[in-house]
């Protein structure tokens, strides 16, 4: 095959990223988000709120690892963020397998150019890897309990105020703005009844 060829065949492959259902509902509660939905998301998220990323944050790699973080969960699916350790370990070995099946249709170099955005985002090791995924920390949060948000009780019955931002803390916490903002949503869903205290 020629590069185009492996590209196209890679392209089409990420078409069923479309199809991969989240754990997350959209905003008004309707349905489950899927995970092309929350990939273009995240990707706006990062052009709107770029003032809070740390100075010289190049916003455009940013994006770069937003629209390839989830593309493995073509393979591996989505888990809530909530679920317990194990299963994020096994999670995690699942996608690293996905991701060479996934990234393995793409030409070199861009395989490993690919290969190499999944695993930054994965390691948190640059400042765009920890904006991109303090992004990936709110989004969730913002849908499920940002204003007039629906909440998620009948599906996460366990969830409370405290075990969210708890989740929540190692990714944003260092991003000031993005942190008490966090925190002002679990408490605006606990004064509305969305989330228990």
């Amino acid at each position: 095959m020629t590069a185009l060829a492996d590209q196209v065949a890679f392209l089409l492959a990420c078409d069923r990223l479309k199809a991969v259902t989240r754990t997350t509902f959209l905003h008004d509660g309707t349905r489950a988000e899927n995970s092309a939905e929350h990939s273009w998301h995240l990707a706006l998220m990062a052009v709107t709120l770029a003032e809070h990323a740390p100075p010289g944050t190049d916003v455009n790699h940013v994006i770069r690892l937003l629209l390839v973080h989830d593309l493995v969960e073509i393979h591996a699916g989505d888990l809530h963020f909530a679920a317990p350790p194990a299963e994020h370990a096994s999670q995690a070995q699942a996608e690293d397998e996905a991701a060479h099946t996934l990234f393995g249709l793409l030409p070199e170099p861009q395989r490993a150019d690919v290969h190499a955005l999944h695993a930054e985002f994965v390691a948190r090791a640059t400042p765009e890897a920890r904006f991109a995924r303090a992004l990936d920390a709110l989004q969730p949060l913002l849908l499920t309990w940002g204003a007039g948000g629906m909440g998620c009780a009948e599906r996460e019955p366990d969830l409370t105020a405290t075990r969210v931002l708890a989740l929540k803390e190692h990714a944003l916490r260092d991003f000031p703005a993005l942190w008490t903002l966090a925190q002002e949503v679990v408490a605006g869903a606990v004064e509305a009844g969305t989330l228990p205290a």
